[in-house]
């Protein structure tokens, strides 16, 4: 039955057969193997829904796809590493159909840009509501952009320690935010008329009623993703850009 489904966490899709999410989505304590082969269907992707139940068949664009491996980034040691490189790639069986309803999100391969603070950035997922309850359908927040050493200098409570060299935050004290469902979504930034993914998910002081949420920087792990990119994407079938270190 598709019912016995339940939404675990937001992805951004880089390509046909590639999504970017959080490592603690899926890791689990005792670990050994950063590399998780997917069977029976424990997990499933879906693009283009709108509707947070998985049974809702959304619009044309609504795809429903098996995974067929998951990678976590080497460094991830959950709680007990203060969730430092806290991010995964979710290789697709099969190849999602791009269209004018379901693309991949920009890349930026090269680095070459750079977020100020207060930048404006945006986010969808299935969070709060501003009356405190999970909403139903697909949510669009914006969030300010607070670098590392800001963000950092926030906090007093020793939740400091989770903000890692590889984190960035974003969010205001009052205002529109992320919440646990959310784990996973790329915050993304406008460069030159095009979003690019610059940040995913990672976590939220339990202690504090803000939106301000903690994000792993895209960045700091782009030849990770990068290598995965090469063996898993045919750039002749996406007709997208290879990426390079230009």
């Amino acid at each position: 039955e598709n019912s016995k489904y339940d939404m675990i966490c937001g992805g951004s899709l880089i390509s046909s057969n590639l999504v970017v999410s959080a490592a603690h989505c899926f890791w689990q304590k005792n670990m050994l193997y950063k590399r998780l082969s997917i069977n029976d269907g424990l997990y499933k992707i879906a693009v283009g829904k709108y509707d947070r139940d998985y049974t809702v068949i959304d619009n044309e664009f609504t795809q429903m796809m098996d995974v067929e491996t998951i990678y976590l980034k080497d460094g991830y040691y959950g709680p007990n590493g203060f969730h430092a490189e806290d991010l995964a790639v979710i290789v697709l069986k099969n190849k999602v159909s791009i269209s004018v309803g379901v693309a991949p999100v920009c890349v930026d391969w090269g680095s070459k840009f750079s977020v100020p603070n207060g930048a404006q950035g945006k986010i969808v997922g299935w969070g709060k509501t501003e009356k405190g309850i999970q909403s139903p359908n697909l949510l669009e927040a914006t969030l300010p952009y607070i670098d590392h050493d800001s963000c950092r200098k926030m906090y007093t409570n020793g939740f400091q320690t989770f903000v890692t060299t590889d984190k960035f935050c974003a969010g205001s004290a009052l205002g529109q935010g992320v919440d646990q469902g959310d784990s996973g979504s790329g915050l993304t930034y406008l460069h030159f008329e095009f979003y690019y993914l610059t940040g995913v998910v990672s976590v939220k002081d339990p202690n504090t009623n803000n939106s301000i949420a903690v994000f792993t920087d895209v960045k700091r792990h782009i030849q990770w993703i990068r290598d995965l990119y090469n063996n898993y994407t045919s750039y002749a079938s996406d007709n997208i850009y290879k990426p390079n270190s230009m």
